[in-house]
């Protein structure tokens, strides 16, 4: 398949185009961003390193189309291409059109496989449809190859067989059904053409269907030659009959079948697939109120508005990584867009502006800006950009309760409900119990808000943009949606709210079927059982990851314990919440990861009066920062002790270098069960403790720490850093910080020989683990158990059941002696491709 890589001035930009692409084509498409500058006084320009990362990761033999903006994106592109080896830049088109519209005619194009010069050919057409609308002057429009054999298709020419169908829905052939075609002809040997209105338009290309205009009720005609002609208007029939993938409108007055009229407001949209029917609770999110003052000193007011963005993005930056763990990648770069929004300058400015201007206080300063800035997002016609007012609020309202000191307010609910809200950010999404909110519906927002998004991770039925049906629904009045459709049930009357019962509990026994297939083991085929577990950040995680299929936990991050709060959890709290996590495990086991800060987990409370260090990564983090503090860890000990009394819990050291340092650990572990034992309470006695394999020193005295330690976790993300000696976080090197490289499998070669040849457990917990391009092969190397999101566990598990392991130990032996992580996922993509076949 062809790859994308988007090259902007800036990464914001980037990101929302990113997402719009995915939206149309269900995330089938691989797009690279190289969005900004590595500068947070100044992150808008382009970078040719970061070109250069992006086309190597989509470049799969199939090619890469790059698409810019103006200005200084095409001389970085250029450079780019200039650094790179030719084999590598050889299927490489730098493309001249437009960013917005070219990228999602290119990847629906892309995701129906079509060939590099058909994914060109169609984004340079991008601007047709829109000059059509507007009555501009209309491009030529050159005809893609991609199944046009000669000239157009006449209805009465020999061998063209004809489909005539009325157009069914609402917004007629927009956008996503238009996609919806291009995808339904991918692979067919057919030349096929949509007549409409004496216009007849390349069926294959998104961009020519946009400028027939068609609506709600036109004729149209798909003419079709070539050897699956038929297949291709079969395939077209049956999309028809399914609304082109829209949800199907209700006939006016049309009631269900106990007389309740379901109604989808106007500017309603589905948001999450399912079905909620129970008593409504109102959450109103505000931003802080804050008074304006007259302040003399503004330097001290420009360090505290400084000092507050700041925080705020270690902050998020933290939510993002509990994201990435909990529902996966894709969701968590909601958040790091976030970062982005507090790394703009405009915004910055702005306050600052606001500041020397009124006199004022930071606070007032910066809620005014925000206040502003989000009511321009919402005047905007787009949808997709109306939906970021919500993102800009609910950056600024944690700006805001950092300056403030005013504790963030999630909603309170106190029984299972229907949540309704004006819309909630991210950051509302990430605080919800799921376990208490049957549906959520907002009054603003739609299918491409992040709390949609969130929402569909989250397994929550949720409707967006439903403003006129909730308007005046007050607390405990009985609600329904449906989360399919965007139908509204408010108030709902009692037969409504059984029958969506009824549905709910259908939908819910059809999870529930697709989770017990995830519940079985992972055994490959040739006999060997793989234990897939998930990581989690919280108790509530627990749940989801077992409702996914996890055979237990590989990684409790409890850092997310000490977040969002002014000092350290208690003994007690702790232990609550690990034993709460490990009753939701029921008997499976529960690997609990002690405080991992420092390097880019910052908890500031945690660390005052630490001097600030020049690298975060080579500092005090993970067990050196425990160890420092020796009453902070010593709580910790005692809460999981204390939690491991009744439960199958194992304790794991982070960061690890050395023997000194597990034995050190070792001894303040027993100094812990000690304190216990002489209060009288209840604690483990033989209780699993393993340490973290992330430092290259780990993995050279392997032998000696398996001597000491019951059991290894490999931590990819850490571990590929350290050994290629490239901050993950900096994306001029990020291409180097590749756990795929040989040197870094190398490393875990080494770590699971040296683990099992001690009789020790050796699994893996970092990001590698759930990518399913890297399942067979570390399923190849032995690895005993594999951690990761909890989304991506059912899929893992397929993935280990359909390999032989065995059969796949040439392929490791291969992989060891590539010079770098192209070759490598080159190789694994090759493997992968041959097995599909095979199968």
């Amino acid at each position: 398949m062809v790859g994308l890589v988007i090259v902007s001035h800036s990464a914001v930009l980037a990101e929302g185009v990113r997402e719009l692409a995915l939206q149309m084509t269900q995330g089938r498409v691989r797009i690279a961003l190289a969005g900004g500058v590595d500068d947070a006084e100044h992150p808008i320009g382009t970078d040719p390193t970061r070109v250069m990362a992006a086309l190597e990761e989509v470049q799969d033999g199939d090619g890469v189309l790059v698409l810019m903006d103006l200005g200084s994106a095409l001389m970085s592109a250029e450079t780019a291409l200039d650094l790179l080896p030719p084999e590598v830049t050889a299927n490489v088109r730098l493309s001249a059109a437009p960013l917005i519209e070219g990228c999602i005619a290119a990847a629906v194009q892309a995701a129906a496989g079509a060939s590099l010069d058909d994914v060109q050919a169609e984004a340079e057409s991008a601007l047709a449809a829109k000059s059509a609308q507007l009555g501009s002057a209309v491009p030529d429009m050159a005809v893609s190859s991609a199944g046009a054999a000669g000239a157009v298709p006449d209805a009465a020419a020999e061998h063209v067989r004809t489909l005539a169908v009325t157009v069914p829905n609402r917004l007629g052939l927009h956008a996503r059904p238009a996609s919806r075609i291009v995808g339904a002809l991918a692979g067919l040997d057919a030349d096929v053409r949509l007549a409409h209105g004496g216009h007849v338009v390349n069926a294959r290309s998104l961009n020519q269907i946009a400028t027939l205009a068609v609506r709600l009720g036109d004729s149209i005609e798909f003419r079709a030659a070539g050897a699956d002609a038929q297949q291709a208007l079969d395939a077209l029939q049956a999309l028809h009959a399914a609304n082109f993938g829209d949800p199907r409108e209700p006939e006016e007055g049309q009631a269900d079948s106990h007389g309740a009229a379901p109604v989808r407001p106007a500017g309603a949209v589905a948001a999450s697939a399912g079905y909620a029917a129970g008593p409504a609770v109102r959450f109103r999110a505000a931003l802080p109120e804050v008074a304006e003052i007259q302040v003399d000193d503004q330097a001290a007011e420009k360090r505290v508005l400084q000092d507050a963005l700041k925080q705020a993005a270690d902050e998020i930056a933290l939510v993002e990584k509990q994201t990435a763990g909990n529902v996966g990648g894709a969701e968590s770069e909601i958040f790091g867009m976030h970062r982005m929004m507090l790394q703009d300058p405009e915004l910055r400015d702005a306050a600052l502006h606001e500041l020397e201007e009124r006199r004022c206080n930071a606070a007032a300063a910066w809620r005014r800006v925000i206040v502003s800035t989000a009511e321009r997002y919402r005047g905007l016609d787009d949808d997709f950009m109306r939906a970021r007012a919500a993102d800009v609020l609910d950056v600024g309202a944690r700006v805001l309760r950092i300056i403030t000191g005013e504790a963030p307010q999630g909603p309170d609910i106190a029984e299972p409900s229907v949540l309704m809200a004006a819309d909630l950010g991210p950051s509302d999404m990430a605080r919800l119990d799921v376990t208490k909110v049957l549906g959520i519906v907002t009054e603003q927002g739609g299918a491409t808000s992040h709390a949609a998004i969130l929402a569909r991770s989250m397994g929550i039925p949720a409707v967006a943009g439903a403003a006129a049906q909730i308007a005046g629904v007050t607390d405990g009045t009985p609600v329904g949606l449906d989360g399919n459709t965007g139908e509204v049930w408010a108030p709902a009357d009692e037969h409504t709210v059984q029958r969506l019962r009824g549905l709910r509990r259908q939908w819910e026994e059809s999870l529930r079927s697709e989770r017990e297939k995830a519940a079985a083991p992972a055994v490959t085929r040739d006999g060997r059982a793989v234990r897939v577990h998930a990581n989690i950040g919280s108790p509530a995680d627990a749940h989801a990851a077992v409702r996914n299929g996890a055979e237990g936990v590989g990684l409790f991050r409890t850092e997310f314990l000490f977040l969002d709060r002014p000092s350290a959890p208690t003994e007690d709290e702790q232990t609550a919440a690990y034993t709460e996590a490990a009753q939701a495990l029921d008997g499976r086991p529960v690997i609990i990861r002690t405080l991992d800060i420092g390097g880019d987990k910052p908890v500031p409370y945690l660390q005052q009066g630490q001097a600030a260090e020049a690298n975060p990564f080579l500092g005090v983090r993970g067990i050196r920062f425990c160890l420092v503090h020796e009453d902070l860890f010593v709580t910790q000990l005692r809460a999981l002790l204390r939690a491991a009394a009744d439960h199958p819990v194992q304790i794991m050291f982070p960061m690890v270098a050395h023997p000194g340092e597990l034995r050190a650990a070792r001894t303040l572990l027993e100094k812990a069960r000690a304190q216990l034992l002489a209060e009288g309470r209840p604690c483990g006695h033989d209780v699993p403790v393993g340490i973290m394999i992330e430092v290259p020193a780990a993995v050279a005295l392997a032998d000696q720490l398996a001597a000491e330690a019951d059991f290894f976790s490999i931590g990819t993300n850490d571990l590929a850093q350290y050994v290629m000696a490239a901050d993950r976080g900096n994306s001029a090197v990020a291409a180097l910080s590749d756990a795929l490289h040989p040197a870094v499998l190398r490393q875990i070669q080494q770590t699971v020989e040296a683990g099992h040849a001690a009789g020790i457990h050796v699994g893996m917990c970092g990001e590698l683990a759930g990518t399913p391009l890297a399942v067979p092969l570390l399923a190849a190397m032995d690895l005993d158990s594999l951690s990761m999101s909890g989304p991506a566990v059912p899929r893992a598990k397929e993935i280990i059941r359909s390999i032989d392991a065995a059969a796949l130990q040439p392929l490791v032996e291969q992989v060891l002696e590539l010079p770098d992580a192209a070759a490598v996922r080159n190789l694994l993509q090759q493997a992968a491709g041959e097995s599909a076949d095979r199968a």
